[in-house]
């Protein structure tokens, strides 16, 4: 219940969201806290329950990077270190799910973005890079990537061109869906940040 969207420049990322916050009874609230987050060296944004947002705020140190962004790299890193790292920051705090038998999981899903890389995290801790490098997450996130693709991002080779059309596709998802909301925010990640 949110809007996420991500690009993927080269050596650079952006990523935006919305404010609201919902419960499963339609309830909602204007957050005082962005969902976009800045830990370490990641930039991290959160679509599901709030308290994986909570958690990689305030309850987690996260794993030191290597200082590259060659992504086969990155991509064992992910996989290695930063999500297990997460993991195990979400069991201390009671957050992770696992019955016998089936897969570990959080009510949260994930934008992060390292060293200019993002990658997308679902609940079972699984991530991918999408080869268009448009990223999106929560019940908005769909809404905001056709508008994101509409604009012709694709056209857009700095930045602050992105940073512009990912606020106004957020604000075309806030438009369509109930569950997300203005303020808008964006925030950008450069390789070596």
């Amino acid at each position: 219940m949110t809007t996420l969207i991500g690009y993927q420049g080269d050596g650079w990322a952006v990523i935006g969201s919305d404010s609201r916050a919902t419960d499963q009874a339609g309830n909602y609230m204007e957050l005082s806290l962005p969902k976009i987050i800045k830990n370490g060296r990641y930039l991290i944004a959160v679509a599901g329950s709030s308290r994986g947002g909570n958690i990689v705020q305030f309850g987690w140190k996260t794993p030191t990077p290597p200082s590259t962004n060659d992504t086969l790299v990155l991509d064992k890193f992910i996989t290695n270190k930063f999500i297990p790292s997460m993991r195990r920051a979400f069991i201390r705090a009671g957050f992770d799910m696992k019955d016998d038998g089936d897969y570990a999981r959080t009510e949260s899903v994930f934008l992060i973005a390292v060293n200019g890389i993002i990658y997308w995290i679902n609940d079972d801790y699984s991530w991918d890079r999408d080869a268009r490098g448009i990223y999106h997450q929560g019940s908005g996130g769909p809404l905001a990537a056709a508008a994101l693709t509409a604009l012709d991002v694709r056209e857009c080779t700095e930045p602050e061109q992105v940073s512009i059309l990912v606020k106004k596709a957020v604000g075309v998802a806030t438009q369509w869906d109930v569950f997300s909301y203005k303020p808008v925010y964006v925030a950008v990640q450069h390789f070596g940040e």
